[in-house]
């Protein structure tokens, strides 16, 4: 069967990974029974402000295990007929903050697993030490790995607000000892922080474009029903100030301004529908990337077409 590469006019995962794979690859979600420093008392309890209770795991399958979990995302995500392999991705709270023999073993366990080709691993720049960080290189030079960091913002201010626990200069050291390892390293961006403006999110794209990632997650704020993100809005008597066709138009103008090479891997917030208390417009996810889609082409714009190397 021939596998069809998208017709994106920016640098896709699924099309990145479709060529260097020749099939589809997928990411099966899964919990590794993690915690976050920001959650545990080492840091914080309260966590990120958009946080949610499950530490941004609502795909995941919950407490099972690793073999339970990666045959139970099969199953729902599989599509018979297709060739296809998998990426295990350990995506709820900080999956490098714990005992390296945990670590080690939890890795291990989800790449044994049958047409697992490599892993995506979420965590924090501020949770790669050493040793961490030679398990990681160990892994990338045997197979395909991803470290997902969640940057949100350069803005330090901002950082605060949202309660991150590190700065700026903090996640940029993370960065570059990953890339320095060689691992591939992706970045998320999120645009709708309170007080964060169209400048903001320029200065995160100049920044990007400057460290150089593997790829990027751009994500739209939404705010979920009874977290602490919904009690801010309402103390501070705080209005979501994007429509869905502002969102787009962000979205384009990053895409436009990012690097070619880096890989897109999101392009939307991706919670529970049920879930979100606001904006309802971030629900209909389909129709946010169709119209993304639909802009780049109507207009011509590719990723990149507005990026000049200094």
């Amino acid at each position: 069967m021939t596998i069809e590469i998208n017709k994106k006019r920016y640098r896709d995962f699924d099309s990145y990974m479709k060529e260097k794979f020749h099939k589809k690859i997928i990411k099966l979600p899964l919990d590794g029974g993690f915690t976050c420093p920001n959650r545990d008392g080492t840091l914080s309890k309260d966590g990120c402000i958009f946080c949610s209770e499950t530490g941004s795991g609502e795909w995941t399958y919950g407490k099972k295990s690793i073999a339970e979990q990666i045959s139970y995302q099969k199953s729902r995500l599989s599509k018979e007929g297709r060739p296809e392999a998998y990426l295990g991705y350990f995506q709820n709270f900080t999956n490098t903050y714990g005992d390296l023999s945990k670590l080690r073993k939890l890795y291990y366990e989800a790449l044994g697993a049958s047409d697992i080709i490599g892993l995506a691993i979420a965590t924090r720049a501020d949770c790669l030490s050493g040793e961490v960080l030679d398990l990681l290189e160990e892994i990338n030079n045997k197979y395909f790995l991803v470290v997902e960091l969640g940057m949100q913002s350069v803005n330090d201010k901002t950082i605060r607000l949202i309660n991150r626990g590190y700065d700026h200069k903090t996640f940029d050291t993370g960065l570059r000892k990953l890339k320095q390892r060689g691992i591939r390293v992706l970045v998320h961006m999120i645009v709708g922080l309170p007080f964060e403006s169209y400048d903001d999110y320029m200065k995160d794209v100049a920044y990007i474009n400057e460290s150089f990632p593997w790829g990027i997650k751009i994500h739209n704020l939404y705010i979920e029903k009874a977290t602490k993100l919904e009690k801010f809005y309402q103390k501070n008597d705080l209005s979501y100030g994007i429509d869905m066709a502002g969102y787009v138009r962000i979205v384009v103008d990053i895409l436009r301004k990012l690097r070619p090479e880096i890989v897109i891997n999101r392009l939307t917030g991706d919670g529970l529908s049920d879930e979100i208390a606001y904006p309802i417009w971030s629900k209909n996810k389909a129709k946010i990337l169709t119209s993304i889609d639909k802009m780049m082409k109507d207009k011509n714009f590719r990723q990149g077409d507005l990026w000049r190397e200094n």
